[in-house]
């Protein structure tokens, strides 16, 4: 009994520790989920598209071994009639929109769709989408969301909102999703710098009106105005971070950068010049590389911050129905592994609770053992 309240002592101390020393630059966010150009994610997209064709080819022959290289990689999804990579983005930025209307059914705090957006961007950037049901990825990554931000939403509540979905098939598919993010859970948003912005914004433009001195009643007037403005500019900025969070900037630029872009856009927008000058001046200190990548951001949330035209995206299910349809036998070897780990797959059979609480606890025992052994 006292070697075990030892160890919790330990283990509340350890993670009272991380919690005080958790920011974006020691994050597993930053390590693990940033990325250097548009290109890098493209290749780890593509990555994900030879798993699958990979599977298909097991699936025809299980002695195949060799990877298909070019115009043969080519040639090969053609013959499977595999999704455009387009029609896959769509297929999946569809998905994504629908995180937001799923949370607002329930009053969700922002943050709880941040982080599972985040969560479901991660998964189908490090596994191959298309041996999976992405529907149920979507509403377990809520799920998740809800936990980790500590607003619980039931399985069974969330699938009273989404259509056809059985709520175990949502409770079953919790472990793939953590699985297939690699149990890196903590995501940083940019609502959060968004708000310090705005008061620091706030307090600058406040102390430099009464730094001034003079003026009365007019000056004090007319700090009120600027204050009142950029409140305004900052609850418009928020809606051009929901339009982010249907691109790929988060995995390119730090939480901070994506604040300000929405932020200085607003400001411009808005005529408001105290905070734009507060902004390039005092928080970007005029570096024109800092500049720049804001306007990449906007640029991005601009042509990419939307979702999905119905037409195009009826034309992106159709398309993935009728890869999954054709391949349907090919694929059924592949599904079956992929559902044995994952339990994602449409026909698969279900885990019960008690199996469920088997594997987490497995995976809780290990983890802790892991800590355990680090104060050793």
């Amino acid at each position: 009994a006292t070697k075990s309240r030892s160890r919790r002592r330990r283990r509340r101390k350890a993670f009272a520790r991380r919690k005080n020393e958790m920011n974006f630059q020691t994050s597993t966010q930053k390590k693990s989920w940033m990325f250097s150009s548009p290109e890098h994610l493209a290749r780890r997209r593509r990555e994900q598209r030879k798993k699958t064709l990979i599977a298909l080819l097991r699936g025809r022959n299980p002695e195949e071994k060799e990877e298909k290289e070019g115009e043969e990689e080519t040639l090969l999804e053609k013959e499977f009639s595999f999704p455009s990579a387009k029609d896959e983005e769509i297929y999946r930025k569809r998905l994504e929109a629908k995180i937001e209307s799923l949370c607002s059914a329930f009053n969700l705090p922002v943050k709880v769709t941040v982080s599972a957006t985040t969560l479901f961007k991660r998964y189908c950037l490090a596994n191959p989408i298309m041996l999976t049901n992405l529907k149920i990825v979507m509403v377990a990554s809520v799920y998740v969301a809800c936990k980790v931000e500590e607003s619980y939403v039931s399985a069974e509540q969330l699938c009273k909102v989404v259509k056809d979905i059985d709520y175990n098939k949502v409770l079953n598919a919790e472990l793939a999703v953590l699985q297939g993010v690699d149990f890196q859970l903590i995501s940083f948003g940019a609502f959060r710098p968004l708000r310090g912005f705005r008061a620091d914004a706030i307090h600058s433009v406040s102390s430099s009106n009464n730094n001034e001195g003079g003026g009365g009643d007019a000056s004090s007037n007319s700090k009120e105005l600027v204050v009142e403005k950029i409140r305004e500019c900052y609850n418009k900025s928020q809606e051009d971070l929901k339009k982010q969070l249907l691109t790929d900037a988060m995995f390119l630029f730090p939480p901070g950068q994506l604040a300000l872009s929405a932020f200085l856009k607003a400001a411009r927008e808005m005529g408001c010049n105290e905070l734009e000058e507060y902004i390039v001046t005092k928080c970007l200190r005029n570096e024109p590389d800092l500049l720049k990548n804001l306007s990449i951001i906007e640029n991005m949330a601009k042509e990419q911050g939307e979702e999905p035209k119905d037409t195009e995206a009826k034309k992106a299910d159709q398309a993935m129905k009728a890869f999954q349809k054709k391949n349907a036998k090919t694929l059924s070897a592949a599904l079956k592994k992929q559902a044995s780990k994952e339990n994602l797959g449409g026909e698969d059979e279900e885990e019960d609770d008690e199996t469920r609480k088997q594997k987490k606890q497995k995976l809780v025992d290990e983890e802790r053992a892991k800590e355990d052994a680090a104060f050793d």
